[in-house]
């Protein structure tokens, strides 16, 4: 009993201050704002292109669109579920439309083209020749003959057939091809339907309802045993990456929690020292996120999620100071240690620091989150002596077997160097989706249903710029008239552009002028060859007389409509303007088009995303070697000034660039290109690699000394070595290369440390 009481007397104040640390670290997660964007691990843009890239990838006006595939039945069958799905989906709140290829315009759509067809039509001046007046009313008794009189208030209205034209011209030039009056894929296997949510791009938790809505409601069909359903579309994807982050960060954090508990209960065997060891972790834990909350105002889930990485490596320090002291004072052991453990928390700070300089605000709270943690968690160790802990004396291991081949490390420097250098444009892979926290799975079905739909994939796109909307309109017709001749000389299919629906005014104002007043516009319906009676048109007359009544058509006028997703996407207001979005649609020679737009002057200019993308990856990842060369450069600095011995200096920094450079090499291959994540993965191995040549080669004393420093770096590399190790187990890419990374990374260095350590002195 009194054994017991002791023991408790020795771990309580360790206890207090562990527990006050987590509490305050769950009263931040309870105030937390979760950022779970999927573009936060991209580069900020650095030009109009470059952003406009980050919004198809992020927020664009896609955002909001589910894209939706039954499977698992026959084509008839699954027409008919699409129909009463579509149907059902269509009650649901929030949902503003659902489309499956049945109907083509809702009533407030068709209502509101009707109201202002009449500005919408370029050919105002054809239309009114009396052979097509003719030919349009014979056209309308067919439709009236073939349809009933439920056709009559139609036909009265619109006697030239102005809205089925506009329907047609709206239609994408890619709509998916239909089966018994649905969208089908071009297999006839899935039945395609397209659902546009009324809540924000990436608010996850209103997403997540709407989609768990929509499921419930799938599950309700008859046939639902044997369909299948898949969604995919932005939200889904943001759906995604929130609940795996989430999952991810719980997961990790416990596996990393337990796996460090039972090495650390291994090597100890105190339960006082295990707590103590705690003390550092969360009080970096709280520190750090305290940091990047006050920096950046919340906090991305994958941050949270690689934060438990501090696990691994913010316990370092304490066991360090506990491995040298044992049977010896804490007191004595700090001292001891100061030097070698600051130089390494600094050399490992100054890495994080360069990640915190990062474009990206993902990698930039990753940064301030880790640096503030582990210069929370060194300061916290060198304070553990106040803690009058006893360390058991652990007895040593008295065989000395010599490791030093210290000509290997710098051989294999060379050759990874080379071989490096060799692989050329191969060593990088610019895929920007690698660096969004999405599974691969998830973004093949997603691209194979935009695929189907006809609605993604899109590589090139037609961009206008201007100061003023009029100016911005004015340019995108002009350019729409370019792509005519394209398209007559079969460089472009088709495209999409807003002036289809919102013209600009000076159309709008030539239109209202073609055509006649209703007085002169009945007497060519009388005119022309038709049985209609002489009033059968007068909706249509009337339409005719308010039209110089009606106010233009802006971007406003499609509000509540269908249409507004496409305006959208195709016109944003800018802070210094507008942007026009032009799409073409099977465009076969993009050099012969962007030769087209240069000898007429265009305003327009024509965005490879593909390209401007792997040009961002690049700028970005020119940038972030950059900031790592700086980071480096000032670790070298600060070990030449801390040990004034430059000899000396460079043998530590040989072991970690060498482990460095072989990293590399082996994980260009393993992953088809190095990305910025494998960057940030190097440089962190690199200073972790490098605390432990700090100690491998300046703890070499002829007594215990350095058996303490080489046992404390094993247990050092078996504890962050295995909590980076956990985290290549994770599902997300990002964490999944970074985890595979550091792992080699610190096993390298802890090899390559031995290597280069001196030989035992001959007895």
């Amino acid at each position: 009993m009194q054994q017991i009481r002791t023991e408790l007397q020795r771990i309580w104040p360790a206890a207090l201050i562990v527990a006050i640390a987590v509490a305050g670290v769950i009263m931040l997660l309870q105030h937390l704002s979760l950022d779970q964007r999927i573009t936060a691990f991209l580069p900020h843009p650095a030009d109009p292109q470059q952003a406009l890239v980050i919004d198809q990838i992020g927020s664009s006006s896609g955002g909001r669109m589910i894209l939706a595939a039954l499977s698992g039945a026959n084509p008839q069958q699954l027409a008919q579920s699409s129909r009463l799905l579509a149907a059902r989906w269509r009650e649901l709140p929030n949902v503003e439309r659902v489309e499956n290829g049945a109907q083509e315009l809702d009533p407030e759509t068709e209502a509101r083209l009707m109201q202002l067809r009449l500005l919408l039509v370029d050919d105002v001046q054809q239309r009114l020749r009396p052979a097509a007046i003719d030919e349009q009313l014979s056209q309308r008794l067919s439709e009236i003959t073939l349809g009933g009189q439920q056709l009559d208030a139609w036909v009265r209205r619109d006697p030239l057939g102005i809205l089925p034209d506009l329907g047609a011209k709206l239609a994408s030039s890619q709509a998916p091809q239909r089966f018994a009056g649905v969208w089908f894929d071009t297999t006839n296997e899935r039945a395609l339907m397209l659902v546009m949510s009324a809540h924000e791009a990436f608010a996850t938790d209103a997403q997540a309802a709407l989609v768990t809505a929509m499921r419930q409601t799938f599950k309700a069909l008859e046939l639902a045993d044997q369909l299948t359903l898949e969604l995919a579309g932005a939200p889904i994807i943001a759906i995604d990456s929130a609940a795996s982050t989430r999952e991810e960060a719980t997961r990790l954090s416990i596996a990393g929690s337990v796996f460090l508990l039972l090495v650390l209960m291994w090597f100890w065997r105190s339960a006082a020292l295990v707590i103590s060891a705690a003390i550092p972790l969360t009080v970096g834990i709280l520190s750090g996120l305290l940091v990047t909350m006050l920096s950046f105002g919340q906090v991305h889930g994958l941050t949270l999620a690689f934060g438990f990485t501090l696990l691994g490596l913010a316990l370092d320090y304490p066991v360090h100071l506990f491995a040298h002291a044992s049977g010896r004072s804490l007191q004595q052991a700090a001292r001891e240690i100061s030097k070698p453990l600051l130089m390494g928390a600094g050399s490992t700070i100054i890495a994080y620091l360069a990640i915190w300089n990062s474009a990206s605000p993902g990698l930039a709270q990753l940064g301030a989150f880790s640096a503030a943690g582990l210069a929370a968690a060194a300061l916290a160790t060198l304070l553990l002596p106040r803690l009058q802990l006893e360390i058991p004396d652990k007895p040593h291991v008295r065989h000395r077997r010599n490791w030093s081949l210290p000509w290997l490390p710098a051989f294999l420097a060379v050759a990874a160097c080379a071989a490096l250098y060799f692989q050329g444009d191969e060593l990088w892979s610019s895929d920007l989706n690698r660096l969004t926290p999405v599974s691969d799975e998830l973004l093949m079905q997603d691209k194979r249903l935009r695929q189907q739909l006809g609605s993604g994939d899109v590589r090139h796109l037609l961009v206008i710029s201007a100061a003023t909307l009029e100016h911005t309109l004015t340019a995108t017709e002009t350019t729409v008239q370019l792509l005519s001749d394209a398209q007559a000389a079969g460089i472009v299919n088709g495209w999409q552009a807003v002036t289809t629906i919102i013209p600009s005014q000076k159309s709008q104002a030539q239109r209202r002028a073609d055509w006649p007043d209703a007085m002169t516009m009945n007497k060519l319906l009388q005119a022309a060859d038709n049985p209609f009676k002489p009033q059968a048109f007068q909706p249509f007359l009337d339409d005719l007389a308010e039209l110089h009544q009606n106010t233009m058509i802006g971007p406003d006028s499609w509000q509540g409509t269908l249409l507004q997703t496409r305006v959208d996407s195709l016109l944003q207001r800018m802070d210094k303007g507008w942007r026009s979005i032009i799409v073409p649609a099977g465009l076969h020679d993009s050099d012969a088009l962007v030769s087209l737009l240069q000898q007429a002057h265009s305003e327009a200019y024509l965005i490879d995303l593909k390209a401007t993308s792997e040009a961002m990856v690049s700028a970005y990842r020119h940038d972030a070697s950059v900031s790592m060369a700086i980071a480096a450069l000032l670790i070298a600095v600060l070990i030449s000034l801390r040990l004034g011995n430059a000899w000396l200096g460079l043998r530590i920094i040989t072991a970690p660039l060498a482990a460095t450079l072989c990293t590399a090499l082996v994980m260009s291959q393993l992953d088809q290109g190095l990305t910025i994540i494998h960057l940030i993965g190097l440089l962190l191995s690199a200073s972790i690699g490098l605390d432990y040549a700090i100690f491998s080669m300046t703890m070499t004393g002829p007594d215990q000394p350095r058996e303490r420093s080489n046992q404390a770096i094993r247990v050092c590399a078996l504890s962050s070595g295995g909590v980076f190790l956990i985290l290549a187990q994770s599902g997300i890419g990002l964490l999944h290369m970074l985890g595979m990374t550091v792992t080699l990374g610190i096993f390298l260095a802890w090899l390559f440390s031995r290597l280069m350590q001196p030989p035992y002195p001959t007895d």
